[in-house]
């Protein structure tokens, strides 16, 4: 669940990022070596603005996504709590939205990690280790949400269904197939701990969102997830609402994107044939 109480009046963002004087490639090249150096590997990068132009034919800044491998703290907090493959393995984006500079960013896990209520040292050094990467650039910048949720609200980070007698295995098959009949780009999936992640795209939704808030790169590509749970497998996705407290997002044509998005990730999450779960059933 939610730990808002926990969270209200404390300074964490839900994302943190760096502003580099140069060019998207040479800034780039320095936060891959910034990243590897401390123990950071890519898995992919994705060139998210030539995507979105090629698809759409609107313009588009440069923006890439770098998803990086899953590693141990990775596989630790999707051990400990499933609703963390929302945002895993890390994304670090990297755009020249802004005139002159290229920022480099990513989710910040004190945030997000304390919501799902997961700790260990593990998970301690994965945020430690995207910090000190984006430090190594220049001075952070923390995007603090222009809102909390209610903490009455029951909105979790992540929709959830559970589908009985079923294999995780089965389910990515399943997930993979409904996304790619409704012509949402696909990446490989990857394993991160017991959780597979399936990660899709749909170039017109990347491009109204990063339009009005680049900093949601952290949450791109958008995550799928399936795990075996005891009697079947749980399937999810991150909750696109989620998105809606960052600065800039609400009034804006984002958020009729945003409920555009749910209702086509419900509607997959409910082709499983599962039933809407919350943690604790």
């Amino acid at each position: 669940m939610w730990i808002w109480t926990a969270l209200l009046g404390l300074a964490w963002a839900q994302s943190v990022q760096v502003e580099v004087p140069g060019s998207l490639a040479q800034v780039e090249n320095q936060a891959l070596a910034a990243l590897k150096a401390n123990g950071l590997e890519p898995e992919r990068v994705l060139n998210l603005g030539e995507q979105i132009r090629q698809v759409t034919g609107a313009p588009f800044p440069d923006y890439h996504l770098v998803v990086l491998k899953p590693e141990a703290g990775s596989q630790a907090a999707a051990s400990k709590n499933p609703m963390a493959a929302i945002v895993l393995p890390p994304t670090v984006y990297v755009h020249a939205a802004k005139a002159g500079v290229t920022t480099v960013g990513t989710f910040d896990g004190r945030l997000l990690f304390n919501m799902l209520g997961v700790a260990s040292p593990e998970i301690d050094g994965l945020v430690s280790r995207l910090e000190a990467s984006l430090g190594q650039l220049g001075k952070l910048e923390r995007i603090a949400p222009a809102m909390m949720p209610d903490p009455s609200s029951g909105m979790m980070p992540a929709l959830l269904y559970f589908v009985s007698g079923a294999k995780a295995e089965d389910m990515v098959l399943l997930l993979e197939g409904e996304l790619t009949a409704r012509g949402l780009n696909l990446t490989p999936n990857l394993k991160v701990g017991p959780v597979t992640v399936i990660m899709p795209c749909k170039s017109e939704w990347a491009r109204i969102m990063f339009n009005t808030q680049p900093a949601g790169g952290f949450a791109a590509p958008c995550r799928f997830f399936a795990v075996d749970m005891p009697g079947g497998a749980l399937v999810g996705a991150i909750e696109p609402m989620l998105m809606t407290i960052m600065p800039g997002v609400m009034g804006s044509p984002a958020v009729a994107m945003l409920q555009e998005a749910r209702k086509t990730i419900t509607e997959v999450l409910e082709s499983t044939g599962g039933v809407p779960y919350r943690p604790g059933q």
